[in-house]
């Protein structure tokens, strides 16, 4: 393992799901919740009996609290929104390979997630830093690149079309049944196969849209960016947006995923780039491996240059880099993990880790150190 101890850098006609009521389980939300509810319980007492003393400083701090966790609060929970934070490469789901999960072992995955405390968000969310997570909960994205056709596969059941539940697809919609609260999205960098099932495209695609899931850029052709001209760098990731478009028109692919890691030898080609009239200009732009990225606000974030966790059996993952490893790592090295403090306007961070922190990238919210 490198070290760590730095960062490094359906039924075709299915409406739009719904999401069930969540069932009631005495989680570390609830008992946060609960937490939280009593402190502010103690502290109406304290206002009350301040105010009737007079009591002005001290009544100006107690009402403080209540808007947020207090410093005790923030060290059981270890918040820290500087930590790192996993976005997961997925490619096939089909047979257990160095490229490949099962359904199964997949489903084992996202288990495995939210036990020890994840949460998934979008990647788009990752990069603008509107991180939502609940507090002392870690936010985690999900990408498959491709388009692989068992990342998402329509099967005829009772004379419908009904989305594969052994595909990528047909697990995350299980899994998001089960606990909506982990909120599963994932981005899909696509190639020009679009999932196979050539009949199926623009339903898979616009079902992906409106269920919450983005679609990314990952060219026409699969090159190594950094070994072609210009000119054929700016067809390739055009092509893929024309591509899309022909399906879904208008829609606005935000980031890319680089074949083979390898960016171009002109990367403002990614965010200010034209071709034929169309226009390039992704906010994000990832690599192939192998650790967690830096949070938004930390000095070493660069969004065009965000490496990933690839997803693989701990059996195969002879460089000790892969999803277990980091999530073991974490464990062992708490500190290391981003933590939420449940409040996206703040960006909370214990004092001796206030210098890791680039402040012109916090934009409108507000920095707290405790």
């Amino acid at each position: 393992m490198q070290d760590r101890g730095v960062f490094m850098t359906e039924d075709m006609n299915r409406p739009v799901r719904r999401r069930p009521r969540q069932r009631v389980r005495l989680t570390r939300r609830f008992y946060v919740a609960a937490g939280v509810l009593g402190l502010a319980i103690l502290v109406i007492i304290l206002v009350a009996t301040l105010a009737s003393s007079g009591g002005g400083g001290d009544l100006q701090d107690a009402v403080a609290i209540v808007g947020g966790l207090n410093e005790a609060q923030l060290n059981q929970l270890r918040v820290n929104e500087q930590g790192a934070v996993m976005v997961l490469e997925y490619h096939r789901i089909a047979e257990e390979g160095r490229w490949s999960r099962t359904p199964e072992n997949f489903r084992s995955d996202l288990d495995f997630l939210y036990e020890e405390g994840y949460r998934c968000i979008g990647l788009d969310d990752y990069v603008s830093n509107n991180i939502n997570v609940e507090a002392g909960y870690t936010p985690v994205v999900l990408t498959f690149d491709d388009s692989d056709p068992s990342q998402f596969r329509y099967v005829e059941e009772d004379g419908k079309m009904v989305i594969d539940p052994r595909c990528a697809m047909g697990v995350m919609e299980q899994f998001d049944e089960e606990y909506p609260d982990f909120n599963i999205t994932a981005t899909f960098y696509v190639l020009p196969t679009l999932f196979g099932q050539d009949e199926y495209i623009e339903e898979k695609l616009a079902y992906l849209v409106d269920n919450g899931y983005d679609i990314g850029n990952h060219t026409i052709n699969h090159p190594s960016l950094g070994e072609v001209d210009d000119e054929t760098v700016l067809e390739e990731l055009t092509g893929n947006i024309s591509l899309v478009r022909e399906y879904i028109p208008e829609y606005e692919q935000k980031s890319i995923a680089l074949p083979n890691g390898s960016e171009p030898k002109n990367p403002s080609l990614l965010t200010s780039g034209s071709y034929n009239g169309i226009d390039v200009k992704f906010e994000a732009s990832l690599l192939v491996g192998a650790n967690p990225a830096p949070a938004p606000c930390n000095c070493d974030f660069d969004p065009l240059r965000l490496p990933r966790v690839q997803a693989l059996d701990p059996s195969l993952d002879t460089g000790d880099c892969g999803i277990y490893a980091w999530i073991q790592y974490f464990m062992e090295n708490p500190e290391r993990r981003y933590c939420s403090d449940g409040n996206p306007a703040v960006v909370t961070v214990p004092k001796h880790m206030i210098d890791r922190i680039d402040q012109s990238k916090l934009g409108d919210k507000e920095l707290r150190t405790y």
